[in-house]
């Protein structure tokens, strides 16, 4: 299996030399091509700073990042906070990755209301950042982060806010873009019903110093990648389990 990505001998830390706080020492990873790559481990272990790392905004300490892409290669990155400009509609930001990538080539409006509709966002094109819930913002920042085309999709967090009848459905779209763009996506998730639904591996990170546990390779037993019918899978609670039992979040006390 062709890897997209690897990062080799990885340190990062932060703060002074008295006060030092140390994320990654020495941490490897691998990330197939054309896969759903989950991470899950527990708060403050570093995932964010990890996405931040692949995605070329923060520098590690040593190490280094190396991409097996050729031209054309472009990497979308979808934040916990969905960042929308008040003074835009929705329609507008979610124009806004696509102005800044393709300068000659602004997405048609016609492609932006398949968009808002399969999302279930096309009565609230014209809506402003203020009126709009906290679920149709992360929409719009997924939309958004969609319209640049990535070959690598990094998603922290992005179905916080989602209510539960609208987060099936927008897994399931998510799923049926990566299949048709043939997309690598990397998710940071502390849901592992997220994790195990939508990825084909499943990496828990420990605590700080932060060190891959395990890495769970997820076979379900049906026929095509679907959120919905993942869940309904006999194997799904045996993944579920095992990676509770990885991550460890409840010790004996509680």
């Amino acid at each position: 299996m062709e890897h997209l990505f690897s990062i080799s001998h990885l340190s990062k830390s932060f703060g002074s030399s008295d006060k030092r706080l140390v994320l990654f020492e020495n941490f490897n990873l691998k990330a197939a091509e054309a896969r759903v790559t989950s991470i899950v481990g527990p708060t403050g272990c570093g995932k964010t700073t990890l996405l931040n790392i692949i995605a070329g905004i923060e520098k590690p300490d040593t190490g280094k990042v190396e991409f097996t892409s050729g031209s054309g290669f472009r990497t979308g990155y979808m934040l916990q906070d969905s960042l929308l400009l008040p003074w835009r509609t929705l329609s507008e930001n979610a124009m806004l990755g696509s102005e800044i990538f393709n300068k000659h080539r602004v997405k048609s409006s016609k492609e932006l209301d398949e968009y808002f509709a399969l999302f279930d966002l096309a009565d609230s094109k014209n809506s402003y950042p203020a009126v709009s819930s906290g679920g149709m913002k992360r929409r719009v920042a997924l939309i958004r982060t969609l319209l640049t085309e990535p070959s690598l999709l990094l998603l922290d967090e992005p179905f916080v806010d989602l209510d539960f009848d609208i987060r099936p459905k927008i897994q399931r779209r998510l799923i049926r873009y990566f299949e048709k763009r043939n997309t690598t996506i990397v998710l940071v998730t502390h849901d592992i019903e997220d994790a195990v639904a939508l990825g084909d591996i499943v990496i828990v990170l420990s605590e700080k110093p932060t060190t891959i546990k395990s890495q769970i390779k997820i076979e379900l037993g049906i026929s095509r990648k679907d959120p919905v019918e993942a869940r309904k899978s006999p194997k799904f609670r045996d993944y579920f389990v095992h990676i509770w039992d990885e991550l460890k979040y409840l010790d004996n006390n509680d």
